[in-house]
């Protein structure tokens, strides 16, 4: 009786696992399908999926991704017939995982795409037919209907009534995207199909999350943002309000001061304040909040609102000496140069900086007083000496004066601090060096210049002026070529090209 027991679960054992060794082989090729796909070897994987197949062959996801290396392979077809060939054959599979599941979105989203592929390659290769047998929107809907929040569908859908001109059934598709997820709006402007009457079905989508409570925090938000373009302020503060009232934990600084901004484009001064105040409460850096807080008042065309708000505030926060950069900059702004003179000053007395040396020759510079300015950059340069900008504006103002080996070393020094240097910084350097007679170190230049805008005519007129003064009239001509062959419209570079044939 043992003996029997034992050998009827040895008889159970062998069947589960003779069941089981399909399956098994079968996930060994689908694995190494997966990796070949991802090194783009389509042709392979194909091979390992019918393997696979034939030891699955009711297995839907299998024939799924039979279709998707297919249809990749398709895409990365050398020719159009082989493409039209190997995406019908994706359909193909497509179909018999649908076949096999029904109710899987995925696939019907992808024969959807592979549908509207088909119809691209027909018109191409049937220039003369009219119609296509190929019909992709019934495969967008049926995917939509499966999945009805899936938003990837939802956006296709809406392409795709937008191309047929069905604009009811797109304006559906637009309510529905806002609904479901109301920052989809930020999405729908940027299509192609954005116009007034989809901006109001958006506004009409986004109305019915408030109400369904979908997303309510959201949606009040960005209600607020459409009222905003349309400069609706009492709308956009409204909403903007109501999205603070939902998950107020939520709230940051950056809300507070966006409140505060919307109040002061509405003119509503003190209260704007109040926001602007909450914003600097809650703030972790509260002197970078500040700045964000003047250049609203600065957007707005009120800066002199601002200084009696820094004045209301000053008594409750402790600011950094960048506060008092800042109200320089506020007198700077407002042209009271002395007033601001006087307060980097007093700055500098009490700790030098050298963001406080860069505004005084800001001043400086506004003044026209280029002793002043050098000596107040210099001294910048000297308390940050990894500052690329300080170093440009010290080597603008050196070039100026003429004290060019100065600038250029001012110059090169921008260059080398800057974590990517711009052409721009090299096309300067390269005028210094030209002015002091160095071509090949100005050519040098302008080749870093052209390595970064290769498309910039001007860059290789400029080497070949430099060539010319070398005397190498034979690379003078191949840039000019360069630069006329860029700027076929540039007279002067055809007439130097000839000019300089003429000397040869």
């Amino acid at each position: 009786m043992k003996r029997a027991r034992y050998l009827l679960i040895l008889i159970f054992s062998v069947a589960a696992f003779c069941h089981l060794i399909p399956r098994l082989i079968s996930q060994i090729h689908c694995h190494r399908a997966g990796n070949l796909c991802r090194e783009g070897h389509y042709d392979l994987a194909a091979d390992h999926l019918k393997k696979a197949a034939n030891y699955q062959p009711d297995d839907y996801e299998i024939q799924k991704e039979l279709g998707k290396v297919l249809f990749a392979s398709g895409e990365s077809a050398p020719n159009n017939i082989e493409a039209f060939l190997l995406t019908q054959t994706s359909k193909d599979f497509y179909l018999n995982a649908l076949r096999l599941n029904s109710l899987d979105a995925e696939t019907v989203y992808a024969l959807g795409r592979g549908e509207h592929r088909l119809e691209q390659l027909y018109r191409y290769l049937h220039p003369e037919e009219k119609e296509t047998p190929y019909r992709p929107l019934p495969y967008f809907k049926q995917a939509v209907r499966l999945r009805p929040n899936g938003l990837q569908y939802n956006y296709t859908l809406a392409r795709c009534f937008y191309n047929q001109g069905q604009m009811n059934e797109l304006l559906a598709v637009v309510r529905r995207l806002t609904r479901i997820c109301p920052s989809s709006y930020g999405y729908l402007k940027k299509e192609n199909f954005w116009s007034d009457s989809v901006r109001e079905a958006c506004r009409t989508g986004l109305r019915e999350a408030v109400k369904n409570k979908i997303s309510v925090r959201n949606a009040h938000m960005i209600i607020s943002s459409v009222l905003t373009e349309e400069k609706d302020w009492p709308g956009a503060i409204s909403h903007y309000q109501e999205a603070l009232n939902h998950s107020a934990f939520q709230n940051s600084s950056a809300n507070y001061a966006h409140l505060g901004s919307l109040r002061l484009k509405n003119s509503q001064h003190k209260e704007a304040m109040t926001w602007f105040f909450h914003a600097l409460d809650m703030s972790r850096s509260k002197e970078k909040s500040l700045e964000r807080i003047y250049s609203f008042y600065k957007k707005e065309g009120c800066p002199e609102k601002f200084l009696l708000f820094y004045q209301q505030i000053s008594g409750y926060f402790i600011f950094s000496s960048r506060a008092d950069i800042l109200l320089a900059r506020f007198f700077f702004d407002l042209k009271q140069y002395q007033k601001a003179q006087e307060i980097l000053t007093v700055l500098n007395q009490k700790h030098p900086t050298a963001r406080a040396y860069y505004w005084l020759s800001r001043i400086a510079q506004a003044e026209k007083d280029w002793d002043r300015m050098e000596l107040a950059i210099q001294k910048a340069t000297v308390l940050d000496p990894k500052n690329s900008q300080y170093h440009f504006i010290f080597s603008n103002l050196l070039k100026r004066l003429k004290k060019l080996d100065r600038a250029e070393k001012e110059a090169r020094l921008a260059i080398e601090h800057r974590k990517s240097p711009t052409a721009g910084l090299f096309n300067h350097s390269a005028w210094i060096r030209w002015s002091k007679s160095d071509y090949l170190g100005a050519i040098d230049d302008w080749k870093s210049a052209v390595r970064l805008k290769p498309d910039t005519a001007a860059f290789y007129s400029y080497i070949a002026e430099a060539y010319r003064r070398l005397e190498n009239r034979a690379l003078a001509m191949e840039y000019y070529q360069k630069a006329t062959s860029l700027d076929p419209t540039n007279d002067r570079y055809l007439k130097r090209y000839l000019e300089i044939k003429a000397e040869i």
